[in-house]
């Protein structure tokens, strides 16, 4: 049997219990405090696995018997919780936890499981404020688990089950390049990007989504000069990428880039036919100005949208 984890030595720590040992079992979450007790007869092993990446932690475990855990977890976190695999369910403060669900818990939010033989799972630890980030607002007390269907479960199975792998598998030197702050928000967003799916996240009311919308589009326009990206609008509107292209597509019937493009497109074609016609009008720089750097793709898509080249238009001022 291995000694306990320490955070302090390796930001990534594997451990075998071989036999139950609450006082080592209780650091199977970081930061939590928990009270363990084995309820299945039998013998007893645990595959602990421990990684600090970024401002998270990752934990994971597999129990060969039935694990009744009582306490509450880390209070500088929220936690989610992933059940990769098991043969039977689990409960989760009262709810029926099944394959593939998530378990949501609050910083010091309190636990009472009962995880079944055999059940593979995993806890991510994250700061709030960067979920919010990323659109998704979560209210207090919800210490519950989220069922989805059935692509948003294979979705989150393979993606953070190949996370889990790489980690657990690859040789340390490999593990040590990885750029744990990205690794940090890549796992935040596949979690985002399920509950954005989810049904127990209330949706938007009308009025709310037309004013967003319209704050998006005044955004656009007023930006259409700079590089804009994704994380801007969701920075500006606190929604997630798919709530922004939902809310702004809804009214005005078409995705927020596509618009961003033709606003531009625009914008070039007011200054082509009002240029001075001094012959000193110079179309790429004009089309560098408002966002397009690659001049075929720019001819092309002003063709598409005029039917006409710029070269035309500026015949025409």
């Amino acid at each position: 049997m291995n000694h306990t984890l320490d955070p302090n030595l390796s930001p990534i720590q594997k451990q075998t219990l071989t036999c139950f040992d609450s006082d080592l079992l209780r650091d199977v979450i970081k930061g939590a405090d928990f009270d363990l007790h084995q309820i299945g007869k039998g013998s007893f092993q645990a595959d602990m696995f421990h990684a600090s990446i970024g401002k998270g932690i990752l934990d994971s475990s597999r129990y060969s018997n039935t694990i009744l855990t009582e306490g509450t977890i880390s209070r500088d976190n929220m936690t989610f919780g992933f059940i990769h695999d098991s043969k039977e369910e689990s409960i989760f403060n009262g709810n029926r936890l099944q394959k593939h669900d998530v378990m949501m818990g609050d910083e010091g939010g309190t636990i009472a499981s009962c995880i079944t033989a055999d059940t593979h799972w995993s806890s991510f630890q994250f700061k709030r404020t960067d979920l919010l980030k990323l659109g998704i607002t979560l209210e207090k007390d919800n210490n519950k688990v989220l069922h989805f269907n059935k692509k948003v479960q294979k979705e989150l199975s393979t993606k953070l089950g190949g996370i889990l792998h790489y980690l657990e598998t690859e040789n340390d030197d490999k593990v040590a390049q990885i750029n744990r702050e990205l690794l940090y928000h890549h796992i935040l967003g596949i979690y985002a990007n399920a509950l954005d799916h989810s049904k127990d996240i209330s949706h938007l009311k009308r009025d709310e989504s037309l004013l967003l919308s319209k704050k998006i589009l005044t955004y656009l326009k007023d930006h259409a000069d700079q590089p804009i990206q994704m994380i801007d609008l969701t920075a500006l509107t606190g929604k997630s990428e798919r709530t922004v292209e939902r809310i702004f597509k809804k009214h005005f019937n078409i995705a927020p880039f596509a618009y961003l493009k033709i606003h531009r497109l625009h914008n070039i074609r007011k200054r082509l036919l009002h240029s001075d016609g001094s012959g000193t009008t110079n179309i790429g720089d004009i089309a560098m100005e408002n966002g397009f750097l690659q001049m075929g793709y720019f001819g092309s898509e002003y063709k598409k949208l005029f039917n006409e080249m710029p070269s035309q238009t500026l015949r025409k001022r």
